[in-house]
């Protein structure tokens, strides 16, 4: 079965005890037989710009069913949505419901950093770059990074991926981007689905449960003075490499919603030229308020950047030019 067959997550049906949130939360999804998840009635939650489902509020069903969002840390229960005939736990249930809870998180939590201690030991990402033949790396070309470049950041390939939407197994190619940290610190790979279904994400990360990482055009850089901080990976490559510039500093946001921890990284930069979709004007300007609107530029050009510098052979002196006439968000 190939990946050109579409199929978009199926919105579950809330569980008997949850009725109470119809209208009220969306994005439902079963995790396990007693755990769901779906969007958080305090903090809310969109879909994310890769096309998953928010999934970091939790619905449980056991004794005393209670829903806990990991992301704002809202608790609540069924009785405070209208529910009939539910008796809230006690406060002692409530604080061992709690204790497990945290020793959940903190088993997660354990998991994902030897997850992450296993991609840095075993070099994963070197592994798909060694899968590089000439049609990868035709392809990585088509998409305007040289092979020079493909050797400094180690991109790869990973042929004929099987992933599962859904219970049902999907076929693609995927192109690999490794992300670093300054110094090269690897912190996660991304997958680029080269043919995904049409209604799915065209990305994937190798490790789950990691803080969501930026690609940093020069890892060798501190993120400092200027950073041109572009939407998307690649298109973050095609504007370094067309700067042409080892000192420039370029990164890739993974979207237009980017986590506390790529905002906190940010926060080093003197000024920030923001570089955004077409599509992406509202975004765009919402971003500049998050992280100063005093310091921030923002660049929308008519067409995709990376789309510009190759169906029109924009250069450095042109891209140069728009980069300095950005509009600031003051």
């Amino acid at each position: 079965m190939y990946a050109q067959e579409a199929m978009m997550p199926r919105h579950a049906p809330l569980p008997p005890e949850w009725r109470c949130l119809e209208g009220i939360v969306h994005y439902v999804q079963q995790v396990s037989p007693k755990e769901f998840s779906c969007s958080c009635p305090n903090c809310g939650g969109a879909v994310h710009d890769n096309g998953e489902w928010p999934d970091r509020c939790r619905l449980f069903v056991d004794d005393h069913p209670t829903l806990f969002c990991r992301k704002c840390g809202h608790i609540a229960f069924p009785d405070q949505f209208g529910a009939e005939g539910y008796t809230p736990p006690s406060p002692e249930e409530l604080e061992k419901w709690r204790r497990e809870r945290e020793r959940a998180e903190l088993a997660r939590q354990r998991s994902a950093e030897r997850a992450l201690q296993h991609l840095r030991q075993e070099r994963v990402w070197l592994k798909y770059h060694r899968a590089l033949d000439d049609y990868a790396r035709k392809w990585w070309e088509g998409r305007g990074v040289s092979p020079k470049l493909q050797d400094w950041w180690k991109l790869g390939w990973r042929p004929n991926w099987i992933f599962t939407v859904n219970d049902k197994d999907y076929l693609t190619d995927s192109a690999t981007i490794p992300l670093f940290d300054k110094g090269w610190k690897a912190l996660n790979v991304k997958h680029r689905l080269v043919a995904p279904p049409d209604t799915v994400g065209k990305y994937r990360y190798e490790l789950t449960g990691q803080p969501q990482p930026m690609f940093i055009a020069n890892p060798e850089n501190d993120l400092c003075e200027q950073v041109i901080a572009v939407e998307g990976e690649i298109k973050a490559m095609v504007v370094w490499a067309t700067l042409a510039d080892m000192d420039t500093r370029v990164v890739g946001l993974p979207g237009t919603r980017p986590s506390k921890d790529i905002l906190a990284k940010l926060s080093e930069a003197e000024r920030i030229i923001l570089v955004m979709d077409p599509d992406a004007k509202q975004q765009a300007w919402e971003l500049s308020k998050i992280l100063g609107k005093k310091r921030c530029r923002v660049l929308i050009p008519n067409l995709k950047v990376d789309d510009a510098v190759l169906a029109s052979g924009m250069g450095k002196r042109d891209l140069s030019y728009m980069l300095r006439n950005a509009i600031p968000a003051a």
